[in-house]
């Protein structure tokens, strides 16, 4: 015999057997119900390991009327709210615990990313940190710095207008199409420098 035939093996046939709960089982802790308590419900926010046990229609109206933040105030459930953030262990804000024996005088800022008074310094690394990548094309191509004023803009397009124009060039394919992409990067910076 192949069990490929058999039907006890082949799995479109295969039924569950029904699980039988003992009769010594919990019964459900849902006042008037004999059913059997075979779900838990926690007993208190205080107490989340502590639990009741029900059967599945009165686990389910239990769930549907338990709720958590019940008693606190707005300023309780913010408190708790954050206490999850950090899974409930203790935390402080950066820089605000007590200071280090010596109070930093043995700090050495060989970097420089801090000021004076300790702060970070928060200069930007790049002068085109502020522009998106088609714009510090844009800059590039017209060979201009970040702060550039519109004036700076247009002295500069004149020029390149003048080396790569088509009637310049005696119809050049490939100063024609240079010229299109600098006119294109003139309008798009027309438009981002602010004079």
């Amino acid at each position: 015999m192949s069990f490929k035939n058999d039907l006890r093996f082949n799995s479109r046939f295969w039924e569950e057997p029904e699980t039988e709960i003992a009769p010594d089982a919990p019964r459900c802790a849902w006042p008037d119900c004999n059913g059997f308590g075979e779900f838990k419900a926690p007993k208190s926010r205080d107490d989340l390991r502590s639990y009741h046990l029900f059967c599945l229609e009165h686990v389910r109206e239990y769930n549907r009327r338990w709720n958590y933040y019940e008693g606190m105030n707005s300023a309780d459930i913010e408190r708790d709210m954050r206490k999850d953030y950090t899974w409930d262990r203790p935390s402080w804000n950066f820089g605000t615990f007590r200071k280090s024996p010596g109070g930093g005088g043995g700090f050495k800022d060989d970097f420089g990313f801090f000021n004076e008074d300790g702060s970070f310094k928060r200069e930007p690394e790049d002068d085109y940190a502020q522009f998106n990548l088609e714009e510090r094309q844009a800059f590039a191509l017209m060979d201009l710095k970040s702060d550039a004023t519109l004036q700076e803009l247009k002295s500069r397009y004149k020029v390149l207008v003048k080396k790569y124009h088509p009637d310049a060039n005696g119809g050049d394919k490939e100063a024609e199409e240079r010229f299109k992409i600098i006119s294109q990067a003139y309008t798009l910076l027309k438009n981002v420098i602010l004079d």
